[in-house]
């Protein structure tokens, strides 16, 4: 080609292009600031969140590094200020970029960022927090400050972000380090700036996680000089004095503060090797929101917090049904097991003094958890599902002697009379199979609580006539009626098959003139105590066959009767019953069946009771008057007793005794 037409061509090219309008870019430099600083918080919120999940996980429970104290409702409250520290990081970028004018004109991505943030951090970030650390454990600041973050012992990763509000500000001046210094050598972009704080969460929230991710040969290699592990930070947790490091132990080794792993205590090491629990409970979702708690059936992000009760009534929970109907269905279609393990818990023997009734000495700590068939309560009503749902008990039991756990609870519907006769089928069934491992329905302490309850009212002058009794021939309702005429008094009893009644009547030889066949409500009209063991009959017809200034004591699940209704019979004391209170320090389940936070059913608690006292033998079937007051003396010397007065769960002051 010629220079003329060189020439020619960069003549027309400059010409067309001069003519072409600016096309502005599509958002500012501090538009696309902005909105990577938003994207940098929702993802470390995804990063939490998930982190927690995976630390809440059946997986993490059995391989739990530090088990006790028990991770309480107060840990939980205190660690929720980790939202805060977020905020103040966020504040800290902004100002960075709008008033000290860092972080401009950022490429989108440089390798050299990684290297450099690195070597900041490395360096300059692990040797000042170090000193800063160690600064921290003097005892003017560590009261001060540091002690916030150091009440968690049984870390979790909000543990991680857990700090009073100077130190957290601290640490953000503190981390920000690294990032700046990249940005004033001209290595900064906007994906490692991004990537250094998500890596920088894993780390310090995974560190918190309190079980061992890495896997055995990590400890074997130099790797663990470079990067801590949660085991090694766990010991900070235990020791205090040791292992102050950020993420790299070199500054513990340098000025001889490290604890490794062959050094660390045998009960914090790492182990894949998941111990048997004593006892666990099998139930069932209660309700749509424990449905919600429960981890297998839906996601982590779609969860409801816990306390779960203060939530179930709630009208935006409704929102979630068609979501749970699809989440179940799923569950359901492709998952071999029809059960699943929701939490690991202990259960710490507070007692001063071994009860006589127990099979030896007793352990300090006594390790459960609670599994959760996937079918709802409802589900257990219609035929159609027997039949599925008794293969999935059986299967629960059956797994559960693999594992060499003492006893299996069951709980809510798993005992029903129709689904198993109290558990009597699952013996008679897996007799050669069950070995070392029992089952216990926990009715006889049940029973044995709503006795003793109904008995201090008497006492308290609460009633002092007859007792009417609705569900009176079920496990409980049986047990509490034979022990009440035993005692002299007349009890009314509501049923429909005077078979079963004659049966029962038999037993009580001769007290069996304290026990009156009723076959409808009105029978009752001379008693000044209903005790409700069954759902059926409910509502306005119930309430409308209980004489004026009645004592009502349910120990039915749901309760026959609402709270709606009763605002019409204020001359009406209504109570709770069948439940235990217990120590939150001592025992701290999650899935709490609804219940207040320290309460559980006296069934539940039966079974452990089984379980600590070391009974061998199942406990199904009816319930064994003469056993009612070994199980009972032997949970108050556990720790167990009656929670103060409530009806439907809310605490209440009882008025002054009607029958004086």
């Amino acid at each position: 080609m010629s220079n003329d037409m060189e020439t020619l061509l960069t003549k027309a090219t400059t010409t067309i292009y001069s003519n072409v309008e600016q096309v502005e870019p599509y958002a500012s430099e501090s538009t696309i600031f902005i909105v990577m600083a938003l994207l940098l918080v929702v993802a470390r919120v995804i990063v939490l969140k998930s982190l927690l999940a995976l630390g809440r996980s059946s997986y993490a429970e059995t391989y739990r590094i530090t088990k006790r104290p028990l991770i309480t409702d107060s840990q939980l409250e205190r660690e929720s200020v980790w939202k805060f520290g977020y905020i103040y990081d966020t504040i800290a970028v902004f100002v960075c970029y709008y008033y000290l004018n860092i972080f401009h004109s950022l490429p989108f991505w440089n390798w050299n960022g990684i290297l450099w943030q690195i070597i900041f951090h490395a360096t300059l970030v692990e040797f000042i927090y170090y000193w800063w650390h160690r600064a921290l454990h003097f005892q003017w600041l560590y009261k001060k400050f540091h002690q916030y973050h150091h009440k968690s012992i049984n870390t979790e990763p909000t543990t991680a972000l857990s700090f009073e509000i100077f130190e957290r500000v601290s640490y953000t001046v503190l981390f920000a380090i690294s990032p700046i210094c990249t940005d004033f050598i001209g290595q900064q972009s906007y994906l490692t700036f991004f990537l250094y704080f998500i890596w920088f969460d894993i780390m310090n929230e995974g560190g918190h996680i309190n079980f061992e991710v890495a896997p055995n040969w990590y400890f074997q290699t130099p790797l663990k000089y470079i990067f801590y592990t949660p085991t090694f930070h766990s010991v900070h947790h235990t020791k205090f004095k040791k292992n102050y490091s950020l993420f790299m132990p070199w500054t513990d080794m340098v000025f001889g503060t490290a604890t490794h792993t062959h050094e660390i205590p045998e009960e914090i090491l790492p182990t894949r090797v998941a111990k048997s629990r004593d006892f666990v409970l099998l139930v069932h979702p209660a309700g749509l929101s424990s449905a919600l708690y429960s981890k297998k059936i839906h996601p982590w992000f779609f969860a409801i917090p816990n306390p779960i009760h203060k939530y179930q009534k709630k009208i935006w929970m409704w929102l979630y049904y068609p979501y749970l109907l699809l989440a179940s269905v799923y569950w359901n279609l492709t998952q071999k097991n029809g059960f699943h393990a929701e939490e690991d818990f202990t259960f710490s023997n507070i007692a001063t003094k071994t009860p006589e009734t127990s099979n030896g000495p007793l352990k300090n700590y006594y390790d459960g958890g609670t599994w959760v068939i996937r079918n709802y309560g409802v589900q257990y009503l219609l035929p159609s599902f027997k039949k599925l749902i008794q293969n999935r008990i059986e299967e629960a039991v059956l797994d559960a002697v693999k594992q060499n756990i003492r006893v299996v609870i069951l709980g809510n519907f798993n005992k029903a009379e129709w689904m198993n006769h109290g558990g009597t089928d699952i013996v008679e069934k897996h007799k050669d199979k069950l070995k070392g491992t029992y089952i216990s329905h926990g009715d006889t302490l049940s029973a044995a609580v709503v006795y003793n309850y109904t008995m201090q009212l008497k006492q308290q002058n609460y009633w002092n006539k007859s007792v009417f009794v609705t569900g009176a021939t079920s496990k409980i309702g049986r047990a509490v009626c034979l022990s009440l005429a035993n005692q002299g008094i007349r009890v009314v009893m509501l049923t429909q098959c005077k078979e079963r009644f004659d049966e029962i009547a038999a037993e009580a030889g001769e007290n069996s003139k304290n026990l009156v066949f009723a076959s409808n409500l009105s029978q009752g009209k001379s008693c000044d105590l209903w005790l409700t063991g069954k759902m059926i009959p409910s509502g306005s017809e119930l309430l409308n066959a209980i004489p004026a200034d009645s004592t009502v004591v349910n120990f039915a699940v749901p309760d026959p009767l609402t709270v709606r209704l009763l605002k019409s019979r204020p001359d009406i004391l209504h109570l709770d019953s069948g439940l235990l209170a217990y120590d939150t320090k001592a025992m701290s389940p999650k899935f709490t069946w609804l219940l207040p936070d320290g309460i559980i059913y006296a069934c539940l608690g039966g079974g452990i009771v089984h379980s600590v006292l070391g009974y061998q033998k199942h406990e199904v079937g009816p319930v064994v008057i003469s056993e009612m007051d070994k199980y009972w003396k032997a949970a108050l010397q556990l720790g167990f007793s009656i929670p103060a007065p409530s009806s439907f769960y809310t605490p209440i002051i009882m008025p002054a005794p009607k029958n004086i």
